[in-house]
């Protein structure tokens, strides 16, 4: 603080031990306050990540789906879109081009293997390329509302093809731009408000569920529903809240 001493000429001095009280008092209530703002912020931070995360997620879903329903009819072929789980508990979205039967000429491995909805290698240049590859962050999970998380039979309900029940987690596009249905129709049938086909993900903190599904066999369309813990009607295209 500055002093005038006797002989009027400015001078430095420490203030007097009110002044640094008040000092260290205003000090104090600024802390308070900012401390109080981080716990009101935090919250709605949180929420802000988790629904930024969400989307990117199942945004990335989404286009590789477009990508293969339009891959499949630029071809004129069969695209299959398979989903997985990592061992480090990441979603896998793995992409590949499944052989047509009228390709030709083919061998007898080949015309057995043709469109069966797997990805087939015979070390020439008819195997059925990738079309495409998604690691998705480990902050979306599998997870369906009700289930648990990771888990791939319940949160990935697109299942059997051509009677084999081994072949499941995956959507296969058409040439016409619309879907083999998969024929698990206890698990795996058309979408409803309360589960049907889709791929099921949440936050990892479980508090939004998503489903991404094709809700039509013929044109393919794709569709992102919310469960709504709030509201009776379950899953649902509109009307989200976030949590």
């Amino acid at each position: 603080m500055c002093r005038r001493d006797g002989s009027g000429v400015k001078t430095n001095k420490p203030g007097t031990d009110s002044e640094r009280g008040f000092s260290l008092l205003e000090v104090l209530i600024t802390v308070a306050i900012l401390g109080i703002l981080v716990l009101l912020a935090a919250p709605i931070a949180g929420k802000m990540i988790r629904r930024s995360q969400t989307l990117a997620a199942y945004s990335s879903m989404r286009q590789a789906l477009a990508s293969a329903r339009l891959q499949a009819v630029k071809r004129g072929v069969n695209v299959v879109v398979l989903f997985s789980v990592t061992p480090e508990k990441k979603i896998q979205v793995h992409t590949f081009q499944d052989r047509p039967n009228t390709e030709a000429p083919l061998t007898v491995p080949q015309q057995a293997a043709a469109s069966n909805f797997q990805q087939d290698v015979f070390g020439d240049t008819t195997d059925e390329p990738t079309l495409g590859e998604v690691v998705l962050p480990t902050s979306v999970v599998v997870w369906k509302q009700g289930g648990t998380k990771h888990d791939t039979g319940a949160g990935i309900a697109f299942d059997e093809y051509n009677g084999n029940n081994a072949l499941t987690n995956r959507v296969a596009f058409l040439a016409t731009g619309g879907i083999a249905p998969p024929e698990d129709t206890a698990t795996s049938g058309l979408p409803n408000s309360a589960g049907g086909r889709g791929i099921y993900v949440a936050d990892f903190a479980g508090k939004n569920f998503f489903r991404v599904t094709v809700d039509s066999d013929v044109s393919g369309r794709l569709r992102v529903d919310k469960y709504q813990a709030d509201a009776p009607a379950g899953y649902r295209a509109s009307g989200w809240t976030w949590y």
